[in-house]
């Protein structure tokens, strides 16, 4: 009871730090005690993976303003085989979204710029990029 918690068990997994957060025997004991071993929502036919590949954000004020930017890129791992010849072909979809909003008062005001591209699947794999600014200038 060394964690203050009454055990129910207490199960013995040889290895160091990150090798025991890949093995897979402690995985499956986890969804055991979990009650997770089936997803009844689950199907691996068409359901898929989305992989963040890459995370940039920036910030900073430059006379009055405040900027922020943020660039984030997915991976979209599928095995629908079907759409996989289907988009090949096919030129990106963007998609862009313009909102501002002035305050109550005036004396503030907000922008928000964001354009996401969804490129043509490739080998099993769609990638996803989203590129959004946003500025405020207040008082």
């Amino acid at each position: 009871m060394a964690d203050g918690l009454k055990a129910v068990a207490r199960v013995g997994i040889p290895g160091e730090h990150r090798g025991i957060l890949c093995d897979h025997h402690l995985f499956r004991i986890l969804r055991h005690w979990l009650k997770a071993d089936h997803d009844p929502f689950y199907n691996p036919l068409n359901d898929y993976v989305i992989l963040p590949t890459s995370f940039e954000i920036e910030r900073h004020h430059e006379k009055g303003y405040q900027v922020t930017s943020l660039k984030e890129e997915w991976e979209i791992i599928t095995e629908d085989q079907e759409d996989l010849q289907t988009n090949a072909n096919t030129k990106p979809l963007v998609g862009s979204i313009s909102i501002s909003h002035v305050g109550d008062d005036q004396s503030s005001r907000e922008e928000a710029h964001a354009t996401v591209t969804v490129h043509p699947q490739s080998e099993g794999k769609q990638h996803v990029e989203l590129n959004a600014v946003s500025v405020y200038a207040g008082v």
